[in-house]
């Protein structure tokens, strides 16, 4: 009977040992039976048609069955090799048709849940814009043969573009030319004004319209002809200056430079006189239009 108890009395201690064994091999493995871990019940991707430039942004739904916070380990893949990690993604390298999903995993302090991934975005065109525009030449005249708008643009995903102008010319609008107008076909005036709207066009987007105008400015008198030098008898001059106003307003002569006994008359431009002995000279002359726009020039009166 003793050998029994005695029997009995040391199982029930090497059951004692190997119970309290096991539940500090418990502890140091820090598991916790009555922990369920997080779960992740949707993940999606904002925004949904991102462009080169975009901030993609993870949004997540979970459920924890303790009520515990949870936190998430994002990490962001890119043509399927992972690139980042964080709840948002900016990267320099993104190019237009690029492919970006995420890898969601839960985690409640106490365990991480299972992963998931997110949908795939591909990652679009940007559409270019026009931060400004030139116009050549600046001043325009009647006498001006033609215009061209040159544009800067930004395109943040580096294409080709063609810029494409409405214009609009005495209320006939000309839709999609180039960005050249040729004018004279248009009989403009002084004062006339010219309308227009450019785009930028990469081939899959373009532009709102990014409005100009020009006016037609008052242009300065000019010569009919080229002239260098003047033959006439010195003793007795009367030579008309071929000078016209391309905008048909009235000009005023002035004689700025010339020897003694030459004048000019203001009002036709025929300069007149006798220089005596002198078989050569120059004259520098001003003529000058109603308002205010001018020219001068120098030319040589010859002997015959």
């Amino acid at each position: 009977m003793k050998s029994f108890a005695k029997q009995f009395f040391l199982i029930l201690i090497v059951s004692l040992f190997i119970t309290h064994c096991g539940n500090g091999k418990k502890q140091e493995q820090g598991e916790d039976a009555t922990n369920t871990p997080p779960t992740i019940t949707g993940v999606s991707l904002l925004p949904l048609n991102p462009k080169v430039q975009s901030r993609i942004q993870a949004e997540i739904l979970s459920a924890d069955k303790d009520g515990d916070p949870v936190t998430f380990n994002v990490k962001w893949f890119l043509n399927g090799a992972e690139i980042g990690e964080g709840m948002s993604l900016s990267h320099d390298e993104v190019q237009r048709g690029d492919k970006i999903f995420a890898k969601v995993t839960p985690y409640d302090g106490k365990a991480y849940g299972k992963s998931v991934m997110s949908n795939e975005i591909i990652i679009g065109g940007s559409p270019p814009r026009i931060i400004s525009l030139q116009v050549a030449p600046e001043s325009v005249f009647v006498t001006t043969p033609r215009v061209v708008v040159s544009a800067l643009v930004e395109d943040p995903d580096k294409d080709s573009i063609r810029i494409v102008i409405h214009w609009v010319v005495e209320n006939e609008v000309i839709p999609d030319t180039a960005n050249a107008l040729d004018l004279k076909r248009f009989g403009l005036k002084k004062n006339d004004v010219i309308r227009g709207s450019a785009f930028a066009d990469d081939g899959e987007f373009r532009t709102e319209g990014f409005l100009f105008e020009l006016i037609i400015a008052n242009a300065p008198p000019v010569f009919s002809r080229q002239i260098d030098s003047v033959k006439c008898n010195p003793q007795d001059i009367n030579y008309k200056l071929p000078i016209f106003d391309p905008d048909g307003d009235t000009i005023t002569y002035e004689l700025l430079d010339a020897p003694t006994g030459i004048m000019i008359d203001e009002n036709t431009g025929t300069i007149y006189g006798s220089a005596g002995e002198v078989t050569s000279f120059e004259i520098t002359i001003r003529a000058t239009d109603t308002d205010g726009a001018y020219m001068e020039a120098q030319f040589t009166l010859t002997s015959p």
